[in-house]
């Protein structure tokens, strides 16, 4: 997994280069956002994991690498798809 992970930012990387600086400047905003988003998701998830077991619900919020990028790729119906998930399991 760590070498795929590497190989994935190795060709990143490699196409960051290949782009004018016109294109290069918006490929990093994009980035940064797409960031910004999985760390908004992710505080986001945790808040509502400490505020569901303070409150005592039989139920958790899961804080995984699915929940988040189903979140962040798909906004408004990724928070519904896993709300569901939530409640059914």
């Amino acid at each position: 997994m760590r070498y795929i992970v590497l190989t994935m930012v190795c060709f990143v990387v490699l196409f960051l280069f290949f782009l004018n600086k016109k294109s290069r400047g918006k490929a990093w905003e994009y980035f940064a956002w797409f960031w910004f988003k999985i760390a908004v998701v992710v505080v986001v998830l945790f808040m509502g994991n400490l505020i569901i077991g303070a409150a005592g619900f039989l139920f958790y919020v899961p804080i995984n690498l699915f929940s988040v990028l189903t979140i962040v790729i798909l906004g408004l119906p990724g928070m519904i798809c896993v709300s569901l998930l939530i409640l059914i399991k």
